[in-house]
């Protein structure tokens, strides 16, 4: 996966997801809005065929690059969960 910080502040981050699609996108999103500390998260695409650009807003001065990071650490448990469900039947 290719990803490119467009925008970094304390509390704001954008970060394009180059060749990701809705799916990807909507579930990071809702990763991420399971985070206290989170104020917005959602994602854009410009066109139809342009990369997704997810913004993401914090609360408290928390570090949104954190949360972000949290989200898919989740995600990836959640597919590790699967596989292990998954070979035992």
């Amino acid at each position: 996966m290719e990803i490119k910080v467009i925008e970094l502040k304390k509390d704001l981050a954008r970060i394009a997801f180059i060749g990701e699609g809705h799916t990807f996108m909507n579930a990071l999103v809702d990763e991420i809005l399971k985070n206290p500390d989170v104020d917005v998260a959602n994602y854009s695409s410009e066109f139809h065929f342009t990369d997704p650009v997810l913004l993401v807003t914090t609360k408290k001065g928390k570090n949104p690059i954190d949360a972000i990071r949290d989200a898919a650490v989740s995600i990836s448990g959640n597919c590790a969960g699967i596989i292990k469900v998954l070979e035992k039947s």
